[in-house]
């Protein structure tokens, strides 16, 4: 609990720092932090630069995830889970400081890598919050003794339900990248956000965390009691 509550405290911070750049980055491009659309395309040394920013957040997050963990599941845990609490605390921090968005549905540019992502806020938030708390309920049931493993059914199944997530956040930029060139993209307004493969998608990957949750509860359940207090110990620990 000491690990989860030190990686919190960092993705909180993060999250924070995060926001407030965001907010001067609105500055410069729009003069104003509340505005995202229509698109204005960055010179490429200042597009290089936000891609780059964007890996050495996501290179921050993991690292922090890696020291966090103690094997390869659980830091891949820890990742995920740092993930979310910095996504979910980056809004919460447009929020407070100025007051965007107006509404979860409002659209927001979510990536850069490899093309833009594009997409209501409450999608990010709903996948913020399915990852964050099935990564946070896992680690807990590592901790008490059930050695969670990921079934590959659950993972290909997880996988298969970010591929229509992912359409629904880059379809229409990729079909404006192949038939009007990247310029197409430029004062580009988002019309609308294609909802039905995104749910698709969304309940295909609630349902393998829900299938990866039960299975390392029934394990650790069906786990006869370590007659030494070695489990014991361990969780005081």
């Amino acid at each position: 609990m000491k690990r989860l509550a030190t990686v919190t405290l960092y993705s909180v911070a993060m999250g924070y720092l995060e926001g407030a750049l965001v907010i001067y980055i609105r500055e410069m491009i729009f003069g104003n932090p509340i505005q995202v659309f229509p698109l204005r395309l960055l010179q490429p040394q200042l597009g290089a630069m936000e891609v780059g920013r964007e890996i050495a957040t996501v290179i921050m997050l993991a690292t922090v995830g890696y020291l966090a963990g103690r094997e390869r599941t659980e830091r891949w845990l820890f990742f995920v889970y740092a993930f979310a609490v910095w996504d979910l605390v980056y809004y919460l921090t447009l929020k407070s400081l100025v007051g965007w968005p107006p509404s979860l549905l409002t659209p927001d540019v979510l990536f850069l890598i490899p093309v833009i992502w594009i997409g209501p806020v409450i999608a990010p938030i709903m996948i913020a919050l399915l990852l964050g708390g099935t990564s946070m309920m896992l680690l807990r049931l590592g901790t008490i003794g059930a050695a969670v493993q990921f079934r590959p059914i659950n993972i290909w199944l997880f996988i298969a339900g970010c591929i229509p997530v992912l359409y629904s956040f880059t379809g229409k930029i990729f079909y404006i990248l192949i038939y009007r060139s990247p310029k197409g993209l430029e004062n580009y307004v988002p019309q609308g956000f294609t909802w039905l493969p995104f749910f698709i998608g969304y309940i295909m990957m609630s349902f393998a965390a829900l299938r990866a949750l039960t299975e390392s509860y029934h394990k650790m359940r069906s786990q006869p009691p370590d007659p030494t207090g070695a489990d014991k110990k361990e969780v005081i620990r």
